[in-house]
């Protein structure tokens, strides 16, 4: 007799270890990474294509994630996602510690510079934009809060994350950084840029992705590693209050205060 409820299914793993699965559970999670991964809405024929199941397996699941606000259906009848799994991530201890010490400094550092700057991780192969400060002037350079880009070498963010790693974590996100365009030239030549970024402490250079901008990028750290770069989107106009040199020591000396306080012990 059904219960209504998902059922677990015992799955045997090597070495007489055994798991469970949790297959309702698994088709929500299915759906939620599949909306995540796009960047507008699907319906659900393309939903249950996506995935090789038939609409009906997903119909209920969908309209569960709707009702507990994960999902938004559209006027169209299209889903995606809401804000909910972002607002459940900057609920993580991590993340909440992260936000509540850069947040004053980030804010700060937008005032005395008059240029934004915002703050990234690294998530799921994915860089994410947790927080962002804007100056007071009329005009500046922003990145949404929230917004998300592929984890590769042409993000100054991402090179900076992965110049600090150590170890396989830094060869994991070596491999992000080349997705499929992976070779052994390529790979020497961004370790060699790589290894620049950590002799120089931070990168710098023209925007890979917008004319009339520089970007200034610092790693922050922990107690135990890089956690976060913090970014500055220096708008090179007539009415720039500071040059990029300034901006740069403002930044410097943001991320060393943020990482201090996140508990980090400065090294040689």
């Amino acid at each position: 007799m059904s219960t209504g409820k998902a059922s677990t299914v015992p799955v045997q793993r090597a070495r007489g270890q055994t798991r469970y699965s949790a297959p309702a559970l698994e088709k929500g999670l299915d759906v939620l990474e599949i909306l995540a991964a796009q960047p507008q809405s699907l319906s659900l024929q393309e939903i249950a294509q996506r995935l090789q199941r038939t609409p009906n397996e997903l119909y209920r699941m969908l309209d569960v994630l709707v009702r507990r606000g994960y999902l938004s259906r559209l006027p169209d009848s299209s889903y995606a996602l809401t804000l909910r799994l972002f607002e459940l991530a900057q609920r993580h201890p991590p993340v909440e510690r992260l936000l509540e010490v850069a947040i004053p400094y980030m804010e700060q550092l937008a005032r005395a510079t008059g240029q934004s700057n915002h703050l990234s991780v690294h998530h799921d192969a994915r860089l994410v934009v947790l927080a962002r400060a804007e100056p007071p002037e009329p005009m500046s350079a922003l990145v949404r809060q929230g917004a998300h880009f592929a984890f590769h070498d042409d993000r100054v963010s991402a090179r900076v994350i992965t110049a600090f790693q150590e170890g396989e974590r830094q060869n994991l996100y070596l491999k992000e950084l080349m997705g499929t365009r992976a070779s052994a030239s390529r790979r020497a030549n961004l370790l060699k840029r790589l290894h620049g970024i950590r002799a120089r402490g931070y990168d710098e250079g023209p925007s890979d992705t917008l004319s009339g901008v520089i970007d200034i990028c610092f790693p922050l750290f922990d107690q135990f590693r890089a956690v976060a770069a913090l970014n500055i989107v220096y708008l090179n106009q007539r009415d720039a209050r500071v040059s990029v040199p300034a901006a740069r020591r403002a930044l410097r000396d943001a991320a060393l205060g943020i990482s201090r306080a996140l508990g980090w012990l400065e090294r040689a």
